[in-house]
C-alpha cells in the first residue's frame, strides 16, 4: 500500500512538470503579410524580405528569410551601403549557391524523416514479429479465421511453421 502511495506522488511531480512546461510549447511565431494579390497569409515562417509582415505571437520577430521577392522592389538609386544589405541578384552565383545549400538541406531532411520511418516500421514489425511468437511459444489452442469468419484450429504442424515464420520475421526486424 505504501508503494502504491509512492507511485501516486512520483506520477504527480511528472504531471505537475509536464503541465508547467506545456505553455512553453505554445511559443511558435506567427507571421502576417499580405501576398502581391492582396490576400492576408499567415504562417509560422517568415515572408520574402520585401514584403512587410507583422508579427502575431511568440518572443521576437526573425529576420525575413532570404528567399527571392514575390514582387521586384520599385527601382531606387544604389548606394555602397544599400549594395551589402540588398540580397542577391537572381541568377548571380551567390543564389545558387543558397539554392544548392537549400536543395541539399531539403534532401537530407527527407532522407533522415525516410530513415525515421523505416526505423519505426521496423520496430512496430518486431515488436508484433516478439509477440506472435511468443503466442507459438507459448502453445495451446491456437485457431486462424476462414473465409467464412468460423475459427480454424491449428495442428501441431501448423504451430511449428507458425513459430518458425515468426523467429524468421524477428530475425529480419529485430536486429
Amino acid at each position: 500500500m505504501e508503494q502504491m502511495h509512492m507511485r501516486f506522488g512520483q506520477l504527480s511531480w511528472i504531471l505537475c512538470v509536464l503541465l508547467l512546461t506545456l505553455p512553453l510549447q505554445g511559443n511558435a511565431e506567427i507571421y502576417k503579410w499580405k501576398d502581391k494579390n492582396g490576400s492576408t497569409r499567415y504562417s509560422d515562417t517568415p515572408p520574402p524580405s520585401n514584403i512587410k509582415q507583422e508579427t502575431i505571437g511568440g518572443k521576437k520577430a526573425a529576420k525575413p528569410a532570404g528567399e527571392v521577392p514575390l514582387v521586384p522592389p520599385a527601382s531606387a538609386p544604389v548606394t555602397k551601403d544599400a549594395e551589402k544589405d540588398s540580397p542577391p541578384v537572381p541568377g548571380s552565383a551567390e543564389e545558387e549557391a543558397a539554392a544548392k545549400r537549400q536543395n541539399t538541406a531539403e534532401a537530407e531532411k527527407k532522407n533522415k524523416q525516410e530513415q525515421e520511418a523505416e526505423a519505426n516500421r521496423k520496430a512496430e514489425n518486431c515488436k508484433v514479429a516478439k509477440a506472435r511468437y511468443e503466442t507459438y511459444k507459448q502453445g495451446g489452442r491456437i485457431y486462424k479465421i476462414n473465409e467464412k469468419g468460423e475459427r480454424e484450429y491449428m495442428g501441431d504442424n501448423d504451430l511449428q511453421d507458425g513459430k518458425a515464420q515468426a523467429q524468421k520475421e524477428m530475425d529480419e526486424n529485430c536486429s
